[in-house]
């Protein structure tokens, strides 16, 4: 490639995502694809409020960049954390977290992930109501 490739806004369709790996209405844009040599991968995600992932691993560092909204994430064994527009989240490998809306409140970010092979993501069980509502912080914690 000897020029700049630009993908535009409406080649981009917004699909949902799967059900069987959040809980309410989650939005996907695919922003960047493994392609070649690279293996990265850049998704916009919209959760609606109240919406999250499963509790879930990769095998890659994933970074999360806060784009709109409130939102929360929490590592397995720890307090949830509030993300707010132009924070940054970076994961390890293999942490068990989940990330997702608060109560009342939409919440985007793009996920930024080095994707090896088709298993990169671990999906595990989904976030209960129960735990959701015990750990949901306020928008000013």
């Amino acid at each position: 490639m000897d020029d700049v490739t630009i993908r535009l806004a409406a080649s981009r369709p917004t699909k949902a995502a799967p059900a069987d790996w959040f809980t309410g209405t989650v939005l996907q844009d695919a922003l960047a694809t493994p392609l070649g040599a690279s293996r990265t991968s850049a998704t916009l995600v919209t959760f609606t409020p109240g919406a999250r992932t499963n509790w879930h691993t990769h095998k890659t560092r994933q970074v999360l960049v806060a784009t709109h909204g409130t939102g929360m994430i929490e590592v397995r064994g720890k307090p949830p954390r509030i993300l707010r527009a132009g924070d940054v989240a970076e994961v390890p490998p293999g942490l068990v977290h989940w990330h997702g809306a608060i109560v009342g409140h939409l919440f985007a970010h793009i996920s930024f992930l080095e994707i090896e092979g088709p298993d990169n993501n671990n999906w595990l069980e989904p976030v209960d109501e129960a735990h959701y509502h015990a750990v949901a912080v306020s928008p000013t914690d």
